[in-house]
């Protein structure tokens, strides 16, 4: 263990993966920060580097892997100490990725991330290999962490709900990297939100691994709905809230017409259907039928025709015959969703569906995919042709990354990451404002416009 007289050791960390991964390194980083470590954003320079990693699926494990062997190198070339792996990829493959990856120093779990200062403290006062992970994902949610350092920019940060999930679908492996779901109290939900708005954020991303299943676990009083009417009624600030990966199944459809009372619940929904033929969602374990989802939506529609839906779909699955691809192909050309993702079935090692007949050829696959997303790729530029003489409310996110003649911004139908964005070409703004925008062109993703105020 190093003296007090030395100067603080300086940490890198790396995140690869989704936004929940985003949050715990934030967490971690607001944990090594509040031991006066100093975080540093070049690998070279840091004392201990950490990459916290995604092992969802066999590419994220590829890419993951591939960029631990990259910072590995700097401990030859750098000033690295130690290399702690963090995250999915060490849940998935716990002591076979030490064998693999002899280069690794620590291990850390998808629940042990905010023990990271005392597993450092360990890991510098041994010449051992340390494992740091708990012998199931087993993170609990009353001892979660508000204080973060916000790694994102543009007025806008997630805020996790609840952890793990308990829906077992055949093709996702979540469970068994997270654990089952465990909501968080809701006074620990509003205390954080508290906490980041009083930093000057403006767009608030409720996010889990299923959020429509908070609160599921209690007495039946607390929901997504009850939790949202709280969150607005705890602050009378302007500011956008938005809810993503809402499992269709327990979705509280009251939600639909409170998004059309308060208008700082954005009308979106992040909804992942995965797929609407029968035979298919059956196989998935998804526990509803297309008859179900397209109620769903009616219903979502009807109580508010403002609505914007973003869903994810799977193509590939074993077994998906050409007609239950067409059913895909028909639904997305109904024209109702706005953004639309399309994943590939993986045949993971660790997932019920690994060991179901008739795969689909590689080929095929990607064929389906491309098919879907030139099929939304209109839709989305017709919608986006629509708003073209609108004016429009805009988050400033700051400066485009490829020229700093353009702000960049988002309207409330555009999530960060994983949407368009404006592009503004006339006027002057700050990062995290609010102002309105007049839309002068449109592409099939991004916007074009300028303030007016």
């Amino acid at each position: 263990m190093r003296s007090e007289t030395k100067k603080p050791l300086s940490i890198y960390l790396e995140t690869l993966g989704c936004s929940k991964n985003r949050v715990d390194s934030e967490i971690m980083s607001g944990s090594l920060l509040k031991s006066r470590l100093v975080i540093v954003d070049r690998p070279e320079a840091a004392e201990i580097i950490i990459l916290n990693t995604c092992g969802f699926i066999a590419s994220a494990v590829a890419e993951s892997i591939e960029r631990l062997l990259a910072l590995a190198e700097f401990k030859k070339t750098g000033n690295c100490e130690k290399l702690v792996v963090a995250g999915c990829l060490s849940e998935r493959y716990r002591e076979g990725l030490l064998k693999e990856v002899p280069e690794i120093d620590g291990l850390i779990g998808t629940s042990d991330y905010t023990k990271i200062f005392d597993s450092i403290q360990n890991l510098l006062g041994s010449s051992r290999v340390e494992s740091f992970l708990s012998d199931t994902p087993n993170y609990s949610v009353n001892n979660y962490l508000a204080e973060r350092a916000l790694s994102t920019k543009g007025g806008y940060a997630y805020l996790k709900i609840a952890e793990g999930c308990s829906n077992l679908c055949s093709f996702c492996n979540i469970p068994k990297l997270r654990g089952g779901f465990r909501s968080r109290p809701l006074e620990s939900v509003l205390n954080e939100l508290d906490s980041l708005l009083k930093k000057g954020v403006r767009e608030i991303n409720l996010i889990s691994q299923d959020t429509s299943s908070y609160g599921i676990e209690g007495d039946g009083k607390t929901n997504l709905y009850s939790l949202t009417e709280a969150i607005l009624k705890s602050t009378t600030d302007d500011f956008w809230l938005r809810i993503f990966y809402s499992y269709p199944n327990r979705y509280p459809q009251k939600l639909f017409g409170l998004m059309r009372k308060d208008l700082r619940l954005v009308p979106y929904i992040d909804m992942p259907f995965q797929h609407f033929s029968d035979p298919v969602l059956k196989r998935m374990k998804r526990h509803l039928t297309e008859d179900q989802i397209k109620k769903i939506i009616d219903k979502a529609f009807q109580a508010n025709g403002e609505l914007t839906l973003r869903t994810t779909l799977m193509v590939g699955f074993p077994g998906e015959t050409e007609k239950d691809f067409q059913k895909l192909l028909d639904w997305v050309e109904k024209g109702l969703f706005r953004h639309l993702g399309v994943f590939v079935y993986s045949d993971e090692d660790n997932i019920e569906a690994s060991g179901f007949k008739n795969k689909i050829p590689e080929k095929i696959k990607q064929q389906r995919r491309r098919l879907l997303m030139k099929a939304q790729q209109r839709i989305s530029k017709n919608k986006n042709r629509s708003l073209v003489g609108q004016t429009l409310k805009i988050l400033i996110e700051g400066y485009s990354e490829e020229t700093e003649l353009l702000l960049t911004g988002r309207t409330r139908f555009q999530a960060p990451e994983v949407d368009g964005a404006v592009l503004i070409s006339e006027g002057e703004a700050k990062a995290g404002e609010f102002h309105q925008v007049l839309i002068t062109q449109a592409h099939p993703y991004d916007l074009v416009g300028k303030i007016v105020n």
